[in-house]
């Protein structure tokens, strides 16, 4: 059944859904209550139904209920209806950033400063709060029709981190477009990582392209982690040099090596347009030497002005210029006698002594006393309890430990409460932290439970992506993180397989059908040829009540609809409406592609409508393992040959 119109908790009416991503579905809805707009993010059931997530997730709404700024979407309310969990925010009327850059990219400079130092003041703001956004794109940043800059997800993509911290995944570490070298490798953004992420949104606005491309998310990976970001002005030679330091600067690989927070990121810029601004005003023609400039400016602003006269001797600065010389000679008479002194003096040489081994004092030594609790604590506070209790520390081990940090107790002898004498020494496990062990590299393997087992052995959780290719099915293609990255024991190691001919994409299509999978046999094809595609349906409720037609669309490298088959499942042998809940439709199509096609790239779109009204579409509540776009389902992009 189509969440619209729902309510959520008797007060949140469900109007449409305008996005969906692959945390959340976002719909536009009315507060009852209030009687207002609002946008309203609805997590995906596989998050939802984690105890930790929602735990983490209630933590990090509340931190982004808390941020106020006019550069950030507000956050109202968050809360759970039955298995929904959602959160209510501002409901902005605008484009995102992304669509806009599409559309008009590159930007001008003086717009793509504005924008980018509005962001700075939104993620700086949540900095200063303590938050870190994790996942800073053009896509949340909503641009209003009065030229407002808007971030939003402030804290979500944090949620989902902290619950999985494993999860080296695009809902999880951030769009691999933007995210840092840091995420890149799987580790803990910080404030500086976001600055990163903001930099390539102003690399892109600038040049109307990304800094770094890559047909997989490893390849993207390895291209944050160890290629150098091409100049903007091999780009864009229109664009300052200055500005391209600044740039160059932000999208560094070491995260010391870039401004710190998104607030001295934006002030950078602010300053930058501001002595840009002053550059391009009247100037003098020659500049006065710094310190001496306003002098210069002012006697060149008054030609007419009157010499001044020339100054007697000044007997004054004479008098006090004697006293101080008289001075520094007494000095220099006063050393010297101080040390013939001390050089002509008898020496008396010291006495000897033995330095005593440094030794741990405790007063009152062999009294009773009890052991505290040291688990879970860090050496500075154990230390500071066996004192308090009159005992003495001894590492007995330090090992690695995949929940602990690095110094923490993970355990003691004698145990907490015991009796002891004051003196007595107390023997304690530190944690090393989790094991960080360098990535093997897999990719042209054939994935076996050999090479499951070899990955787990390091302590890394293996994670499978099945995707489109024609390697042989269960070929490695790829890996995140890249062969060679450290990785951290806990974490998630990402295998892209090869699913041989088959695009899995399992999208929900009106809460009614599911789109399991798509085969595909080629991906590469000349004008004239035949394309074939066989859809794999399956119902999600008994009596569909009215006829779908599947349109698929293949549409040419400059958006013109280059052909197309309109018609009922299986040529109309079966229609929707005679459809079981859980039975599979197989459902082949072939495509002609033009002769005069233009070589490039092709997006294979698919969807459906109503039978009786070819204008409307099935709405796409959840793409799945694929995007959407106006609720047309992006297949796989293809290649056209001559």
């Amino acid at each position: 059944m189509p969440l619209e119109s729902q309510m959520l908790n008797s007060r949140y009416k469900l109007i449409a859904q305008i996005a969906a991503g692959g945390m959340a579905l976002v719909y536009k809805a009315q507060d009852t209550l209030l009687n207002r707009i609002v946008a309203i993010k609805i997590l995906r059931e596989s998050f939802a139904e984690d105890p930790a997530f929602q735990k983490r997730f209630t933590r990090e709404a509340q931190s982004a209920a808390n941020l106020s700024h006019p550069n950030i979407v507000t956050v109202y309310d968050f809360g759970r209806d039955g298995d929904r969990q959602y959160i209510v925010m501002e409901y902005v009327e605008g484009r995102d950033l992304k669509s806009v850059i599409r559309a008009e990219g590159p930007l001008p400079l003086p717009r793509a400063l504005n924008i980018a130092e509005q962001i700075c003041a939104g993620v700086g703001a949540a900095h200063r709060a303590g938050i870190v956004h994790c996942d800073v794109k053009p896509q949340n940043v909503i641009l209003t029709t009065e030229g407002q800059a808007k971030v939003t997800d402030f804290g979500i993509a944090r949620a989902f981190m902290a619950a999985a911290p494993g999860g080296y995944t695009e809902s999880v570490w951030g769009t691999p477009h933007y995210f840092s070298p840091e995420q890149a490798a799987g580790e803990q953004p910080t404030p500086a990582s976001d600055v990163y992420s903001i930099g390539v949104i102003l690399f892109e606005m600038l040049t109307g392209r990304l800094p770094f491309e890559g047909e997989n998310q490893q390849q993207l990976a390895l291209a944050h982690l160890r290629d150098a970001p091409p100049p903007i002005t091999q780009i864009n030679p229109a664009l300052p040099v200055d500005l391209e330091q600044i740039v160059t600067q932000v999208l560094s690989k070491e995260p010391s090596q870039r401004y710190r927070t998104a607030d001295q990121f934006g002030r950078i810029l602010l300053e930058y347009q501001h002595s840009s601004e002053q550059a391009t005003s009247l100037q003098p023609a020659v500049l006065a030497p710094s310190g001496l400039a306003a002098a210069s400016y002012s006697r060149a602003a008054q030609p007419d002005a009157e010499e001044p006269e020339p100054v007697g001797f000044d007997w004054p600065a004479w008098v006090l210029a004697a006293i101080a010389l008289a001075a520094v000679i007494g000095l220099i008479a006063l050393w010297t006698m101080v040390y013939r002194v001390y050089t002509t003096a008898p020496r008396i040489p010291p006495t000897p002594t033995s330095t005593p081994p440094p030794t741990a004092t405790v007063t009152n030594a062999g009294q009773q006393t009890s052991v505290p609790d040291l688990i879970n604590r860090d050496r500075k506070e154990v230390e500071q309890l066996l004192v308090q209790a009159g005992l003495q520390l001894a590492v007995k081990e330090e090992r690695f430990d995949d929940k602990q940090p690095a110094g923490i107790v993970l355990e003691q002898s004698p145990p907490q409460g015991t009796s002891a004498k004051r003196g007595d020494v107390v023997q304690v496990v530190f944690s090393k932290g989790p094991k960080v062990s360098n990535v093997p590299g897999v990719i042209g393997s054939l994935y076996n439970d050999e090479i499951k087992a070899g990955l787990e052995s390091y302590g890394w959780k293996v994670v499978l992506e099945p995707q489109w290719s024609t390697d042989p099915i269960s070929k490695v293609i790829g890996q995140i993180p890249a062969p060679g990255i450290p990785l951290t024991t806990g974490l998630v190691i990402t295998l892209q397989v090869s699913s041989g001919s088959v695009v899995p994409i399992d999208a929900n299509l009106g809460n009614l059908i599911t789109l399991e999978s798509a085969d595909l046999p080629r991906d590469t094809l000349r004008s004239g040829e035949t394309l074939e595609l066989t859809l794999r349906w399956k119902a999600r409720v008994n009596n569909i009540d009215q006829p779908y037609k599947v349109f698929v669309h293949l549409i040419g490298p400059t958006g013109k609809l280059a052909t197309q088959v309109d018609r009922e499942p299986q040529d109309g042998r079966a229609p929707t409406t005679a459809w079981t809940i859980g039975a599979v439709v197989q459902d082949r199509y072939t495509l002609e592609v033009p002769r005069d096609a233009p070589r490039g790239a092709y997006q294979l779109r698919v969807g459906l409508y109503p039978a009786n009204n070819p204008t409307t579409r099935l709405s796409v509540v959840d793409p799945g393992k694929i995007s959407a776009d106006n609720n047309s389902l992006l297949i796989k992009t293809l290649t056209i040959g001559p």
